[in-house]
């Protein structure tokens, strides 16, 4: 007998924890970065999660020469839910928000939206 009260102890605080994990799963954390573009095309754009600002040589840098030199410091973030990139552009230092980053080579990202903090000079 004591045995079944302590199964059905355990079952009830197992079922009460996955009833709590269950309310709070609606609840979506958001991640940011901030950077400097680095590429951009319709789809996607490489954001270089540097402190410092590109060099102007460096805007003419294709998409596999850029991954290059920025190796550690590249995140590919895909554009595909954001309404308009038109003001979105090369050297512009942005923030971003997403909800889930890719642990990838390199690491890659859909935004919800983004922030121009400062403009391309």
């Amino acid at each position: 007998m004591p045995k079944i009260g302590v199964s059905l102890i355990v079952l009830m605080i197992f079922l009460a924890g996955c009833n709590k994990n269950e309310q709070n799963g609606d609840e979506t954390m958001t991640q940011s970065l901030v950077g400097y573009v680095g590429f951009k095309d319709n789809n996607r754009a490489i954001l270089i999660t540097d402190t410092e600002a590109l060099a102007k040589e460096d805007y003419n840098l294709s998409e596999e020469q850029l991954m290059n030199k920025f190796k550690n410091k590249i995140v590919i973030v895909g554009l595909s839910e954001i309404d308009s990139t038109a003001d979105l552009k090369r050297g512009e230092k942005v923030k971003v928000w997403f909800h889930t980053r890719k642990e990838s080579n390199p690491p890659s990202a859909t935004i919800q939206q983004y922030k121009l903090l400062q403009k391309n000079n």
